[in-house]
């Protein structure tokens, strides 16, 4: 599947298989989330590959969307490195959760040409994922991105916005030369 397709095609996934990741789709897709770009390449990211039913199951309960953590037969918990990015965007906010958030997405597409699901997760309780981690201070959680392969096909109600709804048209968010909104 090249890019663009893997873009188009790409649902949050709602249910699992209880079926095991293959070990070469899961370096795969580990190998794409390495290889994005970063500012001055410091690659601010960790990525914590969470396999172990029970470690899954304490993670499951920092996050409202438990049950797709606990369901997956992987779950990775994407972190941003403090120390290794001191830049800042326009001079008011940090660039680490930037850089790692498009290390989430090439795992998110990379993941999705594999013919696995992920879904994205934003909401989870910090403290909780350090206790079940062991995190240390300086290194902040970003998401946690349950891995599989999909129990739905693709297209099915997700319960999640798909890609395609409710799209804003070209007109609404790109513009040439000057901002007019």
């Amino acid at each position: 599947m090249d890019l663009l397709e893997a873009i188009r095609s790409y649902r949050p996934c709602p249910h699992y298989q209880s079926k095991p990741l293959a070990a070469e789709k899961l370096k795969t897709v580990l190998s794409a989330a390495r290889l994005a770009p970063s500012q001055n390449n410091l690659q601010p990211w960790r990525f914590v590959v969470v396999q172990d039913d029970e470690r899954k199951r304490l993670l499951a309960q920092a996050t409202p969307h438990g049950r797709l953590v606990a369901e997956a037969p992987v779950a990775i918990v994407a972190f941003s490195v403090e120390e290794d990015i001191p830049v800042t965007v326009g001079g008011y906010i940090s660039a680490y959760p930037l850089d790692v958030a498009v290390a989430i997405d090439h795992l998110r597409l990379a993941a999705t040409a594999e013919g696995l699901g992920t879904t994205w997760l934003m909401d989870f309780n910090e403290a909780k994922v350090r206790a079940v981690l062991g995190v240390p201070e300086g290194i902040h959680p970003i998401a946690i991105i349950p891995l599989g392969y999909p129990a739905e096909p693709n297209g099915t109600s997700t319960g999640f916005a798909s890609a395609k709804e409710g799209r804003k048209s070209p007109d609404e968010i790109i513009s040439y030369n000057e901002y007019p909104w």
